[in-house]
């Protein structure tokens, strides 16, 4: 029977030791995997693992020594919350190391930063085209920007400094505006943050407001990561209200930046964004008030010279229609007596001949033959004459009405009267001083006065 080697424990953990130093040559390798857990005192304790298809295939322990980990922490700077924390994929630099007594572990000696910023980017790239092929990139951009922004559905970290600077810009503004802001918490950082900030936006009745607000403040690159989120990106994208965001970030632009309607770099700048966007309404709607303003005035203006034009018209008139009057009266009357003129020379011609043709017949003819004729002619031409003489007595006596009625004793005793200054008649008040002394004459007696003052018209 073959004699048995047996080995101790510290031989065969002094053999794994050498092999693993053999087949590493003490070397450093740059190793991709995901920390699982996370811990440090004064050193760092990792848990490492690498998932396929769900599944574990590899885990192992790690450590940041205390003199690495400080220099490792100052070289990722602000991200080194973001980085070193459980659920983290990593690229690290490391040596595999075989303790004795502790086992297998890996000695870590760096970490590469821009494999997590990359990773952000890729992700953030990603996100992007999924959202250009479901034609949600540039939607919230097309959403119609009201005039006035007033009623803000604020998402942000209630109690943050972003918070109260956004606060307070808008509530202290010079022009004394006034905003009805409703805040819907949400972290804004951190692993559930993504999460957070779907739902506040989901909660927000769109109806109730005129703008979303998202709001945080300055941060690392990682510190960006839930707004580069797809489902969030989503709800963003498809809010039926304009988007306006101060992500706090100078140099780095999140997701919803990109998407939103209005981007900015501060919380304070979309604040100034929204007092100026309603003082640029204050100022288009007073140039609208002045330039109604000055047509009304133009408008008045014009139609107080047509007014005037009229006035004086209809104060003109009727003296002009009376001058016409009464020339075409006299012109009347000029006419109607000549007309009559002629009518009694026409008439008198006629008469005299036929007195010359009786004077000459023969009286015994005359009496015998033509008196019943005479007689009969005779009395036809004195009721001929008696007509024609009462018909223009009838004209003569209508042309007198007319004159009656439209002469200055008929008018005065309408009650209209006729003022004169130094003997001529008043028509114009301008031509009138205090002091002067007047004659007014009415359809019963004249009266004396004196002017004490003057209103103008128009």
């Amino acid at each position: 029977m073959e004699e048995r080697r047996i080995f101790t424990l510290s031989q065969v953990s002094t053999a794994i030791q050498h092999k693993i130093a053999e087949a590493t040559g003490g070397q450093a390798y740059w190793i991709k995997a995901e920390i699982a857990q996370f811990k440090e005192k004064n050193h760092a304790y990792l848990e490492l693992v690498e998932h396929k298809e769900g599944q574990k295939v590899a885990v192992m322990r790690a450590n940041i020594w205390n003199s690495n980990y400080q220099r490792i922490r100052q070289e990722l700077g602000r991200e080194a919350g973001n980085i070193l924390k459980d659920g983290v994929e990593v690229l690290l630099l490391g040596r595999v190391h075989y303790h004795l007594v502790y086992g297998l572990s890996i000695n870590i000696e760096a970490i590469d930063l821009s494999f997590n910023i990359g990773e952000l980017e890729r992700r953030k790239l990603a996100t992007i085209k999924t959202l250009k092929e479901e034609g949600l990139y540039n939607r919230n951009r097309f959403t119609p920007m009201p005039m006035v922004l007033q009623r803000i559905a604020l998402v942000a970290s209630a109690g943050s400094a972003a918070y109260a600077d956004f606060m307070q810009h808008l509530e202290r503004n010079e022009q004394g505006y006034r905003f009805h802001v409703r805040v819907f918490n949400s972290a804004v950082q951190g692993d559930a943050a993504a999460a957070e900030l779907r739902a506040a936006v989901q909660a927000i009745d769109p109806r109730q407001f005129d703008a979303l607000v998202l709001i945080r403040g300055g941060g690392s690159k990682l510190d960006l990561e839930p707004f580069n989120d797809l489902e969030l990106a989503r709800s963003v994208a498809v809010f039926p209200k304009p988007v306006l965001t101060g992500i706090g970030h100078d140099v780095d632009t999140s997701v919803i930046d990109l998407i939103a309607k209005e981007p900015h770099k501060t919380p304070t700048a979309v604040a100034d964004f929204l007092v100026d966007k309603s003082s640029g309404y204050e100022i288009a709607l007073t140039a609208m008030l002045d330039k109604v303003h000055n047509l009304v005035l133009d408008d008045f203006t014009e139609r107080r010279e047509v007014l005037s034009a009229y006035a004086e018209k209809v104060r003109t008139r009727p003296g002009n229609f009376c001058q016409l009057q009464r020339g075409q009266l006299h012109n009347n009357t000029s006419q109607l007596a000549h007309r009559v003129q002629q009518k009694l020379k026409q008439d008198g011609q006629a008469l005299e001949m036929y007195r010359s043709r009786i004077a000459a017949d023969p009286v015994k003819w005359l009496r015998q033959v033509q008196r019943a004729a005479l007689e009969e002619l005779s009395h036809k031409l004195m009721l001929l004459a008696q007509g024609r003489m009462q018909a223009v007595a009838m004209q003569l006596k209508g042309l007198q009405d007319a004159v009656n009625l439209l002469g200055p004793e008929a008018t005065l005793a309408r009650g209209f009267s006729i003022t004169r200054c130094g003997g001529r008649a008043v028509l114009d008040a301008a031509n009138l001083r205090p002091g002067d002394r007047l004659a007014t004459t009415l359809a019963k007696g004249t009266v004396h006065s004196t002017i004490d003052s003057i209103d103008r018209h128009g």
